[in-house]
């Protein structure tokens, strides 16, 4: 899995946003807001190299690249599938070519919470946002980052009754930028999080509708019932935070928004997206002996590989730690047919 940086603009201004910084850092350091075609190309290639079967565009925010639609027939003529991560809010042109691609092929992940006004979904967006879900139907899988306790999931059942999208929300827990500020739980406020989760999905479960967990979230905020629950509701939960592979329009690739300008691979290092994890992997192995919480350096889950300690921005942010910049060893640098 790796995601291509296709646009580093965004017409929203969400509290929570991880890309953030990110996306300030790109306006300072790079000559283009867009990735160029040839560019493009060239992540198409690096998918193929690395044996990945989909592209997954992302931004900022992604159908804002003028020449979108272009992109996405060169993937598709690479046979490629495609991902789109959106706030759902994007041009006529856009929306028809994704509608014109099959179901099957296609997945565009509705930030359902995105706005560009406060902590709630505006009106006027929402009524957008309900238009785009409807005529994109079983391509659109709606997700919903959690920034605040006081968070709601229960309007997106009618939502989906509504629309006809995927009966599958995916839930994702918003975390810090190291060298910014935007809007996050504390990891105090898990265990809550965690109890209304579970009360959503029991209650879905009788409408044949489950959730998803990104990345971030850990064992300790579920007791054994609320598993079970889980379990029951058809949701798969691991609490995973592994190397995501964004690829920047610079060729850079950032172990996680979250974590941009902390822990990154160079542009042009030759390696695939499996030998970019494990560098990133090995680089970062320290502060994995840590967690989000003081307790995880001795948590049986943690020791057992069943948790890896909550999101590594989280741990960082507890030491606080210097930049991470990745020297890559000659040895991977000339593996033959790696560049």
């Amino acid at each position: 899995m790796a995601n291509i940086v296709i646009s580093e603009v965004c017409n929203l201004k969400c509290p929570y946003c991880f890309a953030s910084q990110f996306l300030e850092n790109a306006r300072t350091h790079t000559e283009s807001i867009f990735i160029s075609p040839e560019d493009f190309e060239a992540r198409l290639d690096f998918l193929d190299a690395s044996g990945i079967p989909e592209v997954r565009l992302i931004g900022g925010e992604p159908t804002l690249h003028p020449r979108f639609t272009e992109l996405v027939e060169r993937a598709r003529v690479r046979g490629k599938s495609i991902v789109v991560f959106s706030h759902g809010l994007m041009s006529e042109r856009a929306l028809v070519c994704l509608e014109s691609l099959p179901p099957g092929d296609c997945t565009v992940l509705v930030n359902i919470n995105a706005t560009r006004h406060s902590d709630q979904p505006d009106e006027q967006e929402m009524t957008q946002r309900r238009s785009t879900i409807a005529r994109l139907g079983q391509r659109v899988q709606l997700g919903f980052n959690i920034y605040s306790p006081r968070f709601q999931l229960d309007f997106l059942v009618p939502l989906i009754e509504e629309t006809g999208c995927q009966r599958a929300i995916r839930v994702g827990l918003a975390q810090p930028i190291l060298d910014g500020q935007n809007a996050y739980l504390h990891p105090k406020q898990y265990p809550f999080v965690a109890s209304r989760l579970v009360e959503f999905a029991r209650n879905a479960m009788a409408q044949g509708i489950r959730l998803d967990f990104d990345c971030g979230f850990v064992r300790c905020m579920f007791s054994e019932a609320d598993l079970k629950v889980l379990e029951q509701a058809g949701t798969l939960f691991e609490a995973h935070c592994n190397p995501i592979l964004d690829l920047a329009i610079t060729g850079e690739a950032i172990h996680c928004f979250p974590l941009t300008g902390k822990v990154a691979l160079p542009a042009g290092s030759g390696m695939d997206a499996g030998q970019m994890r494990e560098q990133l992997s090995r680089q970062t192995r320290i502060y994995r002996s840590a967690g989000i919480y003081k307790e995880c350096s001795t948590c049986l889950h943690k020791q057992n590989g069943v948790c890896s300690g909550g999101c590594l921005a989280v741990t960082l942010r507890r030491f606080q730690h210097p930049a991470i910049r990745l020297e890559v060893p000659t040895s991977i640098l000339s593996i033959p047919g790696q560049g």
